[in-house]
């Protein structure tokens, strides 16, 4: 903020302009209150730049009033700009809120949804309240925001609330400034507000209001399953301690294996569930309130289907008044709260949408006729002890803005991968990822990654020249911006995966390098398309900020027998990195052979040297095949099962020890992770016990990778990003950063995005903004560097 007016002159006005997160939050109001304090006449509206502010009183009042403003911020507010000038006094001595100004908007945001407020979850449970019990209940520091409103500025008439007039009452507290609904566009109570009722599969009501609660808690009680409509969309609800309820939501919803999120009571609740540190309790009680991912308790009360051969639960506390409501006096503790879709389908919105694709799934629907304008999934972040980190960003966190390096000279548009896909729109200094999409399997996915990204756009008030896509030809979203470049006339940007992940990671923690300068990156994940033709998945990069770039070091490639099969199947993998090391024969005594036929594995083996198959140097691949070889699992039905089902393994053996056996791994620029697979199964046969091996197996990993960045960046950089969706094991994250800093390097790693390809539109809308800014070549798929 500029220094304030000088106090020589008696009265002052002064014009002000507020841009960040100021509209939707009760910005004007505490404008309001201020002001009226201090005694000061003038205005507040919102406006396409943020909120535009006049005030006029005594020099000293304006001077306070404008030290004062950032200290009176309401809870969901962010300043992130305010500027002001003086201007020729006018008279008054009245303050008002006066009505929005339209226009072409810069860069006014309307918050995130938010969870249910403490004040609100007061009201619901003061006997005597007219909101006593209400499941709308809300107020300018909670609910529904993003998923709520159609258009910019943000008023009540550009919202789903617009059809439901106020009453008498909720108009009062709508207009007085010393009430905290004082302008809150989604105010209601029962008299005014939206119409509840449950109903069964075919769509005939069987209950209305607090009935409808009433007979969906004894529901879920009995072990059935109720489709709710949330915030953002809808979510499958049933209990989660009774196994057979478990075991048919996994039936009805296609999902065998991939972990379900629990809504769990309240905190108390959620600590006999899983081990929380202090700040995944904040993180539960924050307004984003995402699901945590943290370690379960032996004595958790769920059943084992719920999250089966991992080591953690997800859970969340209830983050909209109808989630406290569901959970009152009922016999239950926990949840299962999932997205309301079949697997790799969006979530379903509207009532009529639900009936018909959640037919099937659930046996009773509590709708409700306010509108889910935006769908938008539940945020997961994962407990660390570094601190909690984001693996899904969507609900509480979109449209939350990041930073980007460099001032965008015009908007870009990027649209991500394939898996867990996002897009991603640099306006400006800032980004604005969208909510998480998903896979793109299907044609319903792929009209969602659509409908973001054109409804980020919107919401911003741009049409991006600029698209940026993975290099990928065959992606769904590379084809999109195929098509978008075409009919725009714009350019298309075709960025290596790798290369996004890596620009995310630094561009996040503002360490994105100037032309001059370079940046080191160690990127592992499963697959990402190589400029030579083959699937990278572990590499090491340097990066400069004139976006030459070069791949240094990687993963040995390995042979996917059977192609894409192989991703699905990794004993593929597993079997033909052991007949590559010319140790096939040990499969017959590895755990494998228990759960994939002896004449599979072998036949694998056989066909791994023929030089027939694709070659990809993905880490996970190697983190999964080390899953199969210790039994854990054959095959993934969900990305990095098996790898996953490692790190759970891991995390219960002892401290880990590198293995002497398996470190000349890293010898030249390169790690082989036959010999490291090799070293694991001799030690399995050889009878340690199989937490052992995992963790070995994990901190073996860690040192041959830090080794081979020794060798490959040496003293070039200083500051190496860690990115890629391997850096969701916690352990990775922790062992790799810890030897990387005893090396004398920086390593950053994503927190606010996911290190995964959830943050991958992020990264690439960094390099398509530098891109720009910098007038460096039009692809970014190999532009220097092998």
């Amino acid at each position: 903020m500029s220094d304030p007016p000088s106090t020589a002159r008696e009265r002052s006005r002064v014009a002000v302009t507020c841009r960040g997160v100021v509209q939707g939050v009760g910005f004007r109001p505490a404008v309001h209150r201020l002001a009226a304090s201090l005694g000061l006449a003038g205005w507040v509206r919102n406006g396409p730049e943020g909120v535009a502010i006049q005030v006029e009183g005594g020099t000293d009042a304006v001077e306070t009033f404008l030290v004062s403003l950032p200290e009176v911020l309401p809870p969901l507010a962010r300043l992130d700009e305010c500027d002001w000038k003086a201007i020729e006094t006018e008279g008054g001595d009245a303050f008002r809120i006066l009505p929005s100004e339209e226009g072409v908007r810069m860069r006014a945001l309307v918050p995130a949804d938010s969870a249910l407020c403490a004040d609100c979850r007061a009201d619901m449970e003061r006997t005597g309240d007219r909101r006593h019990h209400y499941p709308f209940t809300t107020c300018t520091n909670c609910g529904p925001r993003f998923s709520l409103v159609r258009a910019l500025p943000y008023d009540r008439e550009r919202t789903a609330m617009a059809c439901f007039p106020l009453c008498d009452v909720c108009g009062r507290e709508y207009g007085d400034p010393t009430d905290r609904r004082f302008h809150a566009e989604p105010v209601c109570c029962p008299t005014c507000g939206p119409r509840l009722w449950l109903c069964e599969e075919e769509g005939k009501p069987v209950a209305e209001g607090a009935e409808a609660i009433a007979r969906a808690r004894r529901a879920l009680s009995e072990g059935k399953i109720v489709a709710v409509k949330a915030l953002g969309g809808f979510q499958l609800a049933c209990r989660a301690d009774l196994a057979a309820t478990v075991a048919k939501l996994r039936e009805r919803k296609r999902r065998p294996a991939k972990p379900f999120a629990l809504m769990v009571r309240d905190l108390e609740a959620a600590g006999r569930m899983v081990t929380l540190e202090r700040r995944d309790e904040e993180l539960l009680r924050s307004p984003q309130a995402p699901v945590v991912l943290a370690p379960a308790r032996d004595e958790a009360l769920v059943a084992g289907g719920v999250a089966p051969g991992v080591g953690d639960l997800g859970v969340m506390l209830p983050t909209a008044p109808l989630h406290v409501e569901l959970f009152r006096d009922a016999p239950y503790d926990g949840l299962i709260m999932t997205s309301g879709n079949l697997s790799d389908e969006p979530i379903a919105k509207g009532n009529r949408e639900a009936l018909g694709r959640l037919r099937g799934l659930a046996d009773l629907f509590l709708l409700h006729d306010r509108d889910v304008l935006r769908r938008v999934d539940d945020s997961v972040a994962r407990s660390s002890p570094e601190g909690p980190f984001l693996v899904r960003r969507a609900r509480g966190y979109t449209p939350e803005a990041l930073p980007l390096p460099v001032e965008a000279p015009e908007p870009v548009l990027a649209l991500g991968g394939y898996l867990q896909a996002t897009a991603c729109a640099a306006v400006g200094r800032e980004a604005f990822p969208s909510q998480h999409v998903g896979d793109l399997e299907g044609d319903p996915a792929r009209a969602f990654l659509r409908e973001v990204a054109s409804g980020l756009e919107e919401f911003l008030q741009v049409s991006a020249q600029t698209i940026v896509v993975d290099a990928h030809p065959d992606y769904a979203s590379t084809w999109l911006g195929e098509e978008l470049g075409q009919a725009r006339g714009g350019r298309l940007l075709s960025v290596q995966h790798h290369l996004a992940h890596a620009a995310g990671a630094l561009a996040e923690h503002g360490l994105f390098p100037e032309p001059d300068a370079e940046a080191g990156a160690i990127v592992l994940d499963g697959t990402g398309w190589g400029p030579d033709g083959t699937a990278w998945g572990g590499e090491w990069l340097t990066l400069r900020g004139d976006l030459t770039w070069e791949r240094v070091a990687h993963v040995l490639p390995l042979p996917l027998v059977g192609g894409e099969t192989a991703v699905s199947e990794p004993w593929r993998v597993l079997a033909a990195a052991l007949a590559t090391r010319g140790e096939a024969d040990l499969l017959r005594s590895l755990p494998v052979a228990a759960i994939v036929p002896t004449e599979k594995l072998e036949s694998v083996a056989r066909l791994a040297s023929q030089g027939l198959w694709p070659l990809a140097s993905g880490a996970g691949r190697l983190f999964e095949a080390a899953g199969v070889l210790l039994g854990l699992a054959a095959v993934n039905t969900y990305e990095g099962e098996a790898a996953s089902r490692l790190e759970a393994l891991a995390a219960r053996g002892a401290e880990a020890t590198v293995w002497p056996e398996a470190l000349a791994c890293g010898e030249e620029r390169h790690l082989d992770g036959t010999r490291l697979l090799v070293a694991a199964a001799r030690r399995l046969v050889a009878g340690e016990a199989p937490e052992l091996v995992a963790a070995g197996f994990h901190a073996t990993f860690c040192e041959l990778a830090a080794s081979l960045a020794k060798k490959a960046f040496g003293s070039r950089v200083t500051t190496v990003a860690l990115g890629g969706g391997c850096f969701v094991n916690r352990l990775l994250r922790r062992d790799l950063s810890t030897r990387l800093r005893s090396m004398g390097y920086n390593p950053v790693l994503p927190s606010r995005v996911p290190p995964g390809d959830g943050g991958l539109s992020y990264g690439q809308a960094v390099l398509g903004a530098v891109a720009v800014a910098r007038g460096t070549a039009v692809s970014l798929v190999n532009p220097g560097g092998g």
